[in-house]
């Protein structure tokens, strides 16, 4: 039986040495082009060098083409977030209502404590995040997703919020038992943190 097929959850047994950038060195994650579209309009909105982007400047116009694949995710508290905004195609492939929910809430109870993790780095160091990996979602589908994620700020200048631009492709549906949860992890290719200037997490 292969990793895609198996029943059980996925607790991140293989996960890749990471392979942490810079944004000058992007290009070697090899992102699809509306995620580097979306690193380089982050870039952009920087009011400075060394700078996050303000949520309020990540208008729809600003977003462009890419509105439609992004997720907003707020931290609320310590080790609690929520998606404040989500794409239409994003929630199209989950076949889930996301805005306003607990993204923790979507994968496996083994597998929130490690995606926790990444969401509080990226806001605590602060950084930015990227991942390649295939995704069982609802009723057996499974699509392979690349996702990267970069900071934001809130007026009072914290870094609160992180936008996260999804490609998904590949889907295919399996005659697997129903899961416990929207998004379970099931095989990771490529993963790391990006340095924004702040350093990386250890």
């Amino acid at each position: 039986m292969t990793e895609a097929t198996k029943a059980e959850t996925f607790d991140f047994p293989a996960v890749p040495d990471r392979a942490d950038l810079t944004l000058t060195s992007l290009a070697e994650a090899k992102l699809p082009p509306e995620l580097v579209l979306w690193a380089a309009i982050w870039s952009g909105l920087r009011e400075s060098p060394g700078a996050i982007p303000t949520r309020s400047s990540v208008s729809m116009k600003a977003l462009g083409s890419t509105a439609r694949n992004i997720v907003i995710f707020e931290q609320m508290d310590t080790g609690d977030y929520k998606i404040r905004l989500a794409g239409t195609e994003v929630e199209a492939w989950m076949e889930h209502k996301l805005t306003g929910s607990d993204p923790l809430a979507l994968v496996p109870p083994a597998q929130r404590k490690r995606v926790g993790a990444v969401y509080d780095n990226v806001l605590g160091k602060p950084c930015g995040f990227y991942i390649a990996e295939a995704i069982m979602l609802s009723r057996g589908k499974q699509a392979y997703v690349t996702a990267l994620k970069l900071p934001l700020t809130n007026a009072e200048g914290k870094v609160t919020q992180f936008l996260t631009s999804y490609h998904f492709s590949e889907a295919t549906f399996l005659d697997v038992p129903d899961h416990e949860a929207p998004a379970e992890h099931r095989k990771i290719d490529r993963i790391g943190f990006i340095d924004i200037g702040f350093g990386l997490p250890e």
